[in-house]
């Protein structure tokens, strides 16, 4: 049976797609598909199409000439990966050189750059690790130095100077040392790094004797480059020193060297590689596509407002060797239709919300604009202070003008539409820093005061749910008779005529007018019934009960909305009963600030609640797939 998707106005309407051409356009096709960007290819829809399931169609493969263009890219964009990574990151010019025409010469020397780039990397590393290997020296012979006797070589001395790392091996170089030199201290100093210096200083005849029993007890002797062996310590100093200088400026050059290579090269590479993936795409996606030997078949989804565009160019490129035609979408296909939402300006900032759930099914509803126009409305109700609302409306007015992140930006502009419900709802109920802008600043009473009318503001809520839950269930109605789903549209219908009854019946008892009507609808609801069990089966009266159950969760409007406004009279009480005037305003400029902000989270986390819970699971069907059209990364 074939489903007619109707217009949608936030999922839009997608089409499923079959082009058919001449074997030999096929990669010029799909180059041309993903230039236009708005179809998605699908090769599992060729199973759902019975005139072609059956017939000699057979997955692609590359042909000799493909497969060994795909093996040649291949390798060379390994190469081109290689080389890039040892390049820095440097600010290039666009290069537009054409890669295809440049591919061969590219060939021929990434290679060569290649063995060039990674020879001036190694002797970087190499300068590194020497430069810190001098680094090691200098400490080492500036220790020494500090624990030299004066004039020991005039003296006839010999200085032998260990390196151990832990205070433990000090120990052992003591008792070594000892046994040699008949109990002479070591001196010992500990390094910028962390490790110890030991200097043993004796005489030139018991030297030898010395360093046999270190090695022995394996507690080597400091050793030097061969260059510093010969000099006195003053000069292996500044020869180290001298040997950093040139190190370091050899290593700057090294740099400069690379990173003009980059600016040079880095852009046509990056350039190259670029196309090299697009072409190799191409490439894979004709492997997964369907055929026979002369020609190819591809289907896919694009939406149905993209489909003349789409045609067009096919036949301005191709003429009539390309055929492009639109299938019925199927109802073995609905699980498969990929989802775009598309919102008016208004509504898309409320996709934030949206995204933390998972995508709706095509044949469901997004419930982008029905959160657009309910959780504001939530929030000013639960919140409803005029000062409050003006507060949150500068805070949203800097999210929107300076916040960097498209995130916050988003989140501003959901708050400046809440701020504003924020302050309407405040002045219904003369609220402005609770009773302070009555009081001090002359604001007019409100219809409704929130502390003393409890059960007005009660039924208030309840009404607000009650209508909220049937939007939900007409939207579950229209999304299962969408999806074909006729018998659970029924009881979707069913299940909103009783909740109606319900209401009518208990509405009667608080309203005399409404009594007349209580009998018929007790009746009504005692028809309704089984109707109800035929369409939803036996668990559809507990179904109709959480949907009751719902309806009773919308007092939380009036709970949270009431918390909210005790605690600014008690901020207010509080600051009037300080004593002190500064005192006053600091207790309460902190108590409002500290319910203003809860004020933002308590609102914003039960109306998101009774969205989530209470009115999503009436008409959302999760398991949209994303659309994803084949395109230019």
């Amino acid at each position: 049976r074939p489903y007619l998707a109707g217009a949608r106005s936030m999922i839009i309407k997608m089409s499923k797609m079959e082009v058919l051409g001449p074997r030999g356009l096929l990669l010029p096709v799909l180059e041309l598909i993903r230039r236009t960007g708005v179809l998605q290819i699908d090769p599992g829809l060729k199973d759902s199409m019975e005139e072609v399931a059956d017939t000699a169609l057979r997955p692609q493969t590359l042909d000799g000439r493909a497969l060994a263009e795909r093996l040649y890219l291949e390798d060379l964009k390994l190469k081109i990966d290689r080389l890039l990574s040892l390049l820095p990151e440097v600010a290039t010019r666009t290069s537009y050189l054409s890669p295809s025409r440049a591919l061969n010469s590219i060939a021929n020397l990434v290679s060569k750059h290649t063995e060039a780039c990674d020879a001036r990397s190694r002797r970087r590393e190499a300068l590194h690790g020497e430069l810190r290997e001098l680094r090691r020296y200098a400490l080492f012979l500036s220790t020494v130095d500090s624990l030299t006797p004066h004039e020991a070589g005039a003296r006839g001395l010999d200085v032998i100077a260990v390196e151990v790392q832990d205070p433990d091996a000090l120990e052992q170089l003591t008792k070594v040392a000892g046994s040699v030199l008949l109990g002479s201290e070591v001196s010992t100093a500990r390094t910028e790094d962390g490790s110890y210096i030991g200097l043993l200083t004796t005489e030139k005849e018991l030297a030898a004797q010395l360093k046999d029993r270190l090695r022995d007890n394996h507690i080597p002797e400091i050793s030097l480059p061969d260059y510093l062996q010969d000099l006195p310590l003053a000069e292996k100093i500044g020869a180290v020193e001298t040997r950093r200088e040139e190190l370091t400026a050899e290593l700057q050059a090294l740099d400069r060297e690379q990173e003009r290579f980059a600016q040079a090269w880095r852009g046509v590479y990056q350039n190259v590689a670029g196309w090299i993936e697009e072409r190799l795409s191409l490439l894979e996606t004709s492997a997964s596509l369907y055929g026979t030997e002369n020609c190819f078949v591809l289907f896919g989804w694009i939406p149905s407002d993209e489909v003349p565009a789409m045609r067009q160019a096919l036949e301005d490129a191709y003429g009539p060797q390309i055929v492009i035609e639109e299938r019925e979408i199927l109802k073995q296909d609905l699980d498969r239709v990929p989802v775009v939402l598309r919102n008016p300006a208004y509504f898309r900032p409320f996709e934030l919300m949206v995204r933390l759930l998972p995508l709706p099914r095509y044949t469901s509803f997004d419930p982008t604009p029905f959160i657009g126009i309910f959780f504001p409305l939530f929030f000013g109700m639960i919140l409803g202070d005029v000062a409050y609302g003006l507060v949150l409306l500068l805070t949203a007015l800097g999210l929107i003008f300076f916040a960097r992140k498209p995130v916050l930006e988003q989140a501003g502009r959901i708050l400046l539409v809440a701020s504003l419900f924020t302050i309407v709802f405040g002045l219904l109920y003369g609220e402005c820093l609770g009773e302070f802008g009555v009081k001090v600043l002359g604001l007019p009473h409100g219809c409704v005061d929130r502390r003393t009318a409890i059960l007005p503001m009660l039924y208030f809520s309840f009404a607000v749910g009650t209508v909220h839950v049937l939007v939900g269930l007409f939207l579950g109605f229209l999304s299962a008779w969408k999806g074909l789903r006729k018998r659970e549209a029924v009881g979707r219908l069913v299940s909103i005529f009783l909740v109606l009854c319900v209401a009518g019946i208990l509405a009667s008892f608080f309203a005399p007018v409404a009594e007349l009507a209580r009998r018929p609808l007790i009746i009504a609801c005692l028809v309704a019934m089984p109707v109800l069990l035929v369409t939803g089966g036996l668990l559809a009266p507990f179904e109709l009960l959480k949907h009751l159950a719902n309806i009773v969760s919308y007092a939380r409007i009036m709970a949270v909305g009431l918390t909210s406004v005790l605690l600014a009279y008690v901020a207010n009480n509080l600051a009037g009963a300080a004593g002190s005037l500064w005192a006053g305003v600091a207790i309460a400029i902190f108590l409002h600030l500290f319910n203003i902000v809860l004020g933002v989270f308590a609102p914003t986390l039960h109306s998101l609640r009774l969205h989530y819970v209470e009115f999503f699971g009436k008409f959302v069907e999760p398991g949209g797939k994303p659309f994803k059209p084949f395109k230019k990364t």
